[in-house]
């Protein structure tokens, strides 16, 4: 059985970072995080239920997304897979239910397969929440092939916001996603947050982060 670990990247998030991590929890044997300053308590947070959570936390100043993916990617091991949220998102109970026996079920040969030239994700739809937890913004409704993924090879996120991963600098698209049960999803609560939705624009235009 291949193992699965949890990673995520976090700023100012007392408000929601429990979720995230209580909903991955589940499938995964450690999870590590990246703290990039948090003042609002996170840290300390973080670090009460590090032990009940296993979580192997660490700090840099935050310089970007890609960034500092890429260096939180440094000190989780070749070969495993990757469950990476977002701090305002969530995997639903069928994927916590599901994902470790999904993982197993996979062919051998799509991780030994010589032809293979892009990273081996999971293609999960990620609904945007609005108004409350069972209602979603239909127009809004992303897949992402970043979320669940498996750490091999010189694997690494590119620059940028919206980073993905890559093997090449040059990788576009991942043609290996490999489609779960039609009954997972992930969860994106930040258009619950009416702070965070009234701040949007003053947070985009002064550069803070954007979980």
């Amino acid at each position: 059985m291949r193992d699965i670990v949890g990673m995520l990247i976090c700023q100012d998030g007392i408000s929601e970072i429990r979720r995230c991590i209580e909903s991955v929890y589940p499938v995964v044997s450690e999870y590590y995080i990246m703290d990039g300053g948090s003042a609002d308590g996170t840290w300390e947070l973080l670090n009460k239920y590090k032990d009940i959570y296993n979580l192997s936390l660490f700090q840099y100043p935050y310089d970007g997304n890609g960034e500092q993916r890429n260096r939180l990617l440094e000190k989780i091991p070749k070969n495993v897979w990757i469950v990476d949220l977002d701090q305002d998102e969530a995997l639903n109970q069928s994927i916590q239910k599901e994902l470790p026996d999904f993982i197993t079920s996979i062919s051998p040969s799509l991780y030994t397969d010589p032809n293979r030239t892009l990273p081996l994700t999971l293609h999960i739809p990620n609904l945007n929440l609005v108004q409350d937890i069972k209602h979603f913004d239909a127009s809004h409704i992303s897949f992402f092939g970043s979320k669940v993924f498996y750490n091999d090879r010189d694997l690494h996120f590119s620059q940028g916001y919206h980073c993905t991963i890559m093997y090449g600098a040059n990788d576009t698209e991942n043609i290996n996603t490999i489609s779960p049960p039609e009954s997972w999803a992930i969860f994106h609560y930040a258009h619950l947050n009416p702070d965070r939705v009234a701040n949007l624009q003053k947070d985009n235009t002064s550069g803070k982060r954007k979980y």
